[in-house]
């Protein structure tokens, strides 16, 4: 197995200039923001190279408020916190308290040297959504021609699509100013038809519009863009972008076989597609096997959370984990929890950033079983 030294060793030129600046960093400056974002990156491609991957696992929208979070109950699952927390900016913009405890766990991540990953499901902005950005509202379909108009400069769809992105860009450059780069996963799963933005032909020039307004207009570089879809994705050239490529690919994976021949599939087209860009597995409910890891050889996994880390929880659920099953994964020799880190990654990633007021205990009563 390749060390932890050997891995850093193509990024730490990128560190050491950045933690030269560490005692003049300021939170937001475009520079260390510039610095840590290129660290990140290139420590994506070394665990690739290097056939490493970091542990990673969601914190649900309904779980921000809570002490014991999918993270906190990782940790009791197997004494390690997570290298990358993954969340969610769905009820950002309608609920005010929500983007408060939505920093707050990103701050207490970044804070401790850890990447944060977010999804963005977007509300269908034609729609009336009653009870919010909810995510009923998220899969209320939209026609190719409705589409099309919202797409199109100077039309009411464009101009309602255009306040949700106004809105979630100070969030993410909330987000910036604070020291956080994110792992910015929007319009997830393209290529299924549960979300208003699947199976769309004018998908590519949809992400490539969101890019222009938030990279361009906004002029937002703490965003890493991660674009991921179903399972195999066999007409991945079909949602790839025009214009904007992606600096990371994935594929989200819920199978009941941890052997899935999805997996490597889904890998094999996207590669084809996107070519060398780095991989993840961006979502997976059931953690995959070994073989499957060293065969796709992602640079991280998210298990998604809630009770698909937790089957005992429901007995009844496919697609979930046994704790122990959970533990098992996380102490292959390949898999990186977040002690596990090069700790000058993790002080480049953490300069200039801390959480002086946390929204929540920082050891708290968490189970490693619900039952």
């Amino acid at each position: 197995m390749v060390t932890q030294k050997v891995a850093w060793r193509a990024v730490a030129a990128a560190c050491a200039v950045l933690m030269m600046a560490a005692s003049s960093a300021v939170a937001g400056d475009i520079s260390t923001i510039g610095a840590k974002r290129t660290a990140m990156l290139s420590y994506v491609r070394e665990l690739q190279k290097n056939k490493q991957t970091l542990v990673g696992v969601q914190v649900n929208e309904y779980e921000v408020y809570i002490d014991c979070t999918s993270a906190d109950r990782l940790a009791e699952q197997t004494g390690a916190r997570p290298a990358i927390l993954g969340l969610e900016l769905m009820n950002a913009i309608a609920y005010p308290p929500y983007a408060a405890y939505l920093t707050d766990r990103a701050l207490t991540q970044t804070a401790a040297g850890g990447l944060v990953t977010m999804s963005w499901h977007e509300r269908n902005p034609v729609e009336v959504c009653p009870r919010g950005e909810f995510f009923d509202c998220v899969k209320k379909p939209m026609t190719a021609e409705t589409l099309k108009a919202v797409l199109t400069k100077g039309t009411p769809e464009h101009r309602l699509w255009l306040a949700d992105v106004d809105a979630i860009a100070k969030v993410l450059r909330a987000l910036g100013d604070r020291g956080i780069v994110v792992l910015f996963r929007p319009y997830h799963e393209m290529n299924g038809g549960w979300f208003w933005w699947g199976k769309q032909d004018a998908y590519p020039q949809l992400w490539d519009a969101l890019y222009d307004e938030l990279a361009v207009r906004h002029k937002l570089d703490n965003l890493i863009w991660v674009w991921s879809s179903d399972r195999d994705t066999p007409d991945a050239q079909r949602y790839s972008p025009l214009r904007h490529k992606p600096d990371i690919v994935g594929i989200d994976v819920y199978e009941t076989d941890p052997d899935s021949p999805k997996y490597a599939a889904g890998r094999a087209n996207l590669a084809a597609t996107f070519g060398a860009t780095p991989f993840a597995l961006s979502e997976v409910g059931i953690v995959p096997t070994r073989k499957v890891l060293d065969a796709v050889n992602p640079a991280w996994v998210l298990l998604w959370g809630g009770e698909y880390l937790n089957g005992a929880w429901d007995n009844n659920c496919t697609l979930c984990n046994k704790p122990e099953r959970v533990s098992e994964f996380v102490k292959l020799d390949r898999m990186l929890t977040l002690d596990r880190m090069p700790a000058s990654l993790r002080a480049t990633i953490s300069a200039g950033v801390k959480n002086g007021h946390p929204l929540h205990r920082k050891n708290p009563f968490c189970p490693a079983k619900l039952h």
